[in-house]
């Protein structure tokens, strides 16, 4: 509603320029490309994909998490080549389309799909991609280092936004020329810093728009030394230098551990490994190869955890919450509403008829909790209250974490409900109702 407003919204990331109508009316336009500028983060934001399985990489403003947060998870892609047989690639491409897990109340997915122009054939290549297409509603990176292949396949995406893959010394201008046509962005391959500074400068000057260029500076599984130090420098340049020619995001290839392994299960250890190494260290996407969960899963939950803003603990809301089909004579488990620990005890609760109400300890832990006063007595006082406890069960009893057992006589002191401490370990909360449910007696 006011200018500040608008200007707070912005400097938090959740506006746009143009929510405000002056800025789109003609003579405001250089004061609006000046505020697009100003606000445009060290690591320029790339679309890849359109719809609503479209994903931003880049778009980060520090370069150590704990400094401000991280925004843009790195997308997990996945690939498929163009020698696979049919009936192989479309099992394939449904299984990484169709996986999901939950974990901390949030559906964690694959994000991509990487098509690699194994055979080197242009006709070849624009077969699978189709096929690939029909069976996917993920964004598509179309891989050769051959511009006529990459053109084949665009030839049937090139609507659909897809990352192309990619430039290098000796094809840079044809592959520039595709994302130019195309509007699509393009990513630049070099462990060679310098190499890849002028590649992206030069291509920028012909044409392809700063919102266009991702940057692959190699992963080598066998040194991840040097793979990690090219990726540290090439963060620092565009956050800490903010120099044009390196203001992109970063692309890493954990996939080839594929090339160095003999065994399929070491080089799906090794890969899980790097893609831990690579999201830790700043990288924006990740093109794998192993679709087994065991494989992918450390990476799905530690880009999770990272990315988690750290200013904001992850938290759900303080109501009285249901598992299985409670009734009034069912048990009332008091927790925190730090996610992680409500929705373990949640998973630790399932077979059992129960209410859990999570106390808003703003986003702590019992412990932590209970020792900064976030967990108090009077706070669960209030919620029986607040929420008419009541109403809901008729036996008066609550059950407090174990770690919160100091609480206990205040609880039943100020609020007359009777008060059993549970298990420090939600592990133990079945054997600790087998044994104590329903309640001997009440006060």
């Amino acid at each position: 509603k006011t200018c500040m407003g608008f200007a707070t919204k912005l400097i938090g990331r959740k506006g746009e320029v143009d929510d405000c109508p002056l800025m789109t009316e003609p003579e405001y336009e250089e004061e609006r490309k000046e505020l697009i500028g100003l606000l445009t983060p060290p690591v320029r934001p790339v679309k890849v994909g359109k719809g609503e399985n479209a994903f931003e990489i880049g778009g980060e403003e520090v370069i150590y998490r704990h400094e401000k947060t991280w925004y843009n998870r790195p997308p997990m892609i996945i690939d498929v080549d163009d020698k696979m047989e049919e009936k192989e690639l479309i099992e394939r491409v449904e299984k990484i389309s169709d996986y999901s897990r939950i974990k901390i109340g949030e559906v964690l997915t694959y994000n991509g799909i990487a098509v690699r122009a194994k055979s080197g054939d242009p006709f070849n290549f624009k077969k699978t991609v189709k096929l690939v297409d029909e069976n996917t509603e993920y964004p598509l990176v179309l891989c050769s280092f051959d511009p006529e292949v990459l053109e084949s396949g665009l030839e049937i995406v090139s609507n659909q936004n897809p990352l192309i893959y990619a430039a290098n010394k000796d094809n840079w201008e044809n592959v520039a020329d595709l994302a130019i046509e195309h509007g699509c962005p393009m990513t630049i391959s070099s462990t060679d810093i310098n190499e890849i500074a002028e590649i992206s400068t030069r291509s920028l000057a012909r044409g392809v728009e700063d919102d266009q260029i991702v940057l692959d500076p190699g992963t080598n599984p066998l040194d991840l030394r040097s793979t990690t130090n090219r990726l540290i420098k090439l963060r620092r340049a565009a956050i800490e230098d903010e120099f044009e020619a390196l203001r992109f995001p970063l692309l890493g290839i954990p996939s080839t551990t594929w090339m160095v392994e003999e065994s399929e299960n070491d080089a799906a250890f090794m890969e899980a490994t790097t893609a831990c190494a690579l999201v830790d260290n700043s990288i924006d996407a990740l093109i794998l190869h192993s679709d087994e969960v065991w494989s992918l899963m450390p990476t799905l939950i530690l880009r999770q955890d990272l990315y988690q803003d750290p200013r904001n603990p992850a938290s759900v809301e303080p109501e009285l919450r249901e598992v299985g089909e409670p009734d009034e004579n069912s048990p009332l488990l008091i927790t925190c509403n730090f996610a992680l620990t409500y929705y373990t005890v949640e998973g630790d609760s399932e077979g059992v008829d129960c209410y859990i109400y999570p106390v808003d300890t703003d986003g702590t832990s019992v412990t932590s909790a209970v020792a900064g006063d976030l967990m108090t007595a009077q706070k669960i006082v209030d919620a029986i209250e607040e929420h008419d406890f009541e109403e809901i069960v008729s036996h008066k009893t609550l059950i407090l974490p174990g770690d919160a057992a100091v609480l206990s006589g205040q609880i039943e002191v100020d609020s007359g409900w009777n008060v059993l401490v549970g298990p420090k370990d939600s592990s133990g909360i079945k054997d600790f109702l087998d044994d104590n449910w329903p309640p001997k007696k009440e006060k």
